[in-house]
């Protein structure tokens, strides 16, 4: 939740009794400006971060709603996750609704609808819900003041789901009862956002070490054109194959090895070194570790 959000929280419930938030008749107008500014903050929020999320991940654009859909339709639109974190809250909203109108009571104003979901949640929208949640307690307490003020303020859900299975009111109960299946799947929700993250991340890798790898056979391939145009007696592809799986544990290392003494990863090919002198002078050791030197200097100076 952020800081704006707990400071709303905060003045709600500030030097009020245990589980109820009241207000004096003279700052009504000023806290409901207060709320009603943060509530469109927030609402405003909570595009721009689906927009920013769905920019991040690289996500398609979604599909637009339909003007004149109707709320179920876009309920029914929703990821699974967040079709049941809906329905949780609905069920919550038509609780307090009910409680309130057997108890002439006024009915808050709830804010969230299935096209503040959609196409995903995100973590700003639990800021609004909790908003509505508070009032929902306030209402339940104005109904009940001599059951709720039993609630412990860090109950537990199987005490609050206690509380609801004892109680003999089916609005009340139903309240307590959407209230902990909103806990938990905002939970749930969190879960999903959290994961679309890692999987973006999973898959970034993933990209990154393919383009790698094509980067470095792009390289070995320059390395070994270079090398077989100069007809060294030495398998130009033996040579660059085994420095660049040796590179990936010390690159450096590797390097020099590479310009200072190339027949490390691929021995020089007496064989294949021309006789001297009309061939008269058959090649020895001494003409491999000249080339092994002319090696080393040719790739010392390459440019890849």
């Amino acid at each position: 939740m952020s800081e704006d959000s707990e400071d709303i929280i905060r003045k709600l419930t500030e030097d009020v009794p245990e589980g109820k938030a009241t207000f004096p008749e003279d700052q009504d107008d000023e806290f409901n400006l207060l709320l009603d500014n943060f509530i469109q903050s927030e609402l405003q929020n909570i595009e721009e971060e689906k927009n920013n999320t769905r920019i991040l991940l690289e996500e398609p654009e979604p599909t637009p709603i339909q003007k004149n859909a109707s709320d179920e339709e876009v309920a029914d639109s929703l990821e699974l996750a967040e079709q049941k974190l809906y329905t949780a809250y609905r069920n919550y909203v038509e609780s307090i609704k009910s409680i309130a109108d057997a108890h002439q009571l006024t009915i808050p104003t709830f804010h969230i609808k299935a096209q503040v979901l959609y196409p995903r949640y995100t973590p700003s929208l639990g800021n609004l819900i909790s908003i509505d949640v508070l009032q929902g307690w306030d209402t339940m307490f104005e109904a009940f003041p001599d059951d709720i003020i039993n609630i412990k303020p860090n109950a537990s859900d199987e005490e609050l789901l206690d509380f609801a299975e004892q109680h003999n009111d089916e609005y009340l109960q139903m309240a307590i009862v959407s209230y902990v299946e909103i806990l938990f799947e905002i939970e749930g929700c969190e879960i999903a956002y959290e994961k679309r993250l890692l999987e973006y991340e999973h898959r970034k890798i993933e990209e990154e070490i393919i383009n790698e790898h094509k980067r470095r056979g792009e390289r070995a391939r320059k390395y070994i054109e270079a090398l077989e145009k100069k007809k060294f007696p030495i398998n130009s592809e033996r040579l660059i194959n085994n420095y660049f799986k040796t590179a990936l544990k010390d690159p450096d290392g590797s390097y020099a090895a590479l310009t200072n003494n190339p027949a490390i990863f691929a021995p020089i090919e007496i064989d294949k070194i021309k006789p001297r002198f009309f061939g008269l002078i058959k090649p020895t050791p001494k003409d491999g570790l000249i080339f092994n030197r002319k090696i080393g200097e040719f790739l010392k100076k390459l440019k890849i």
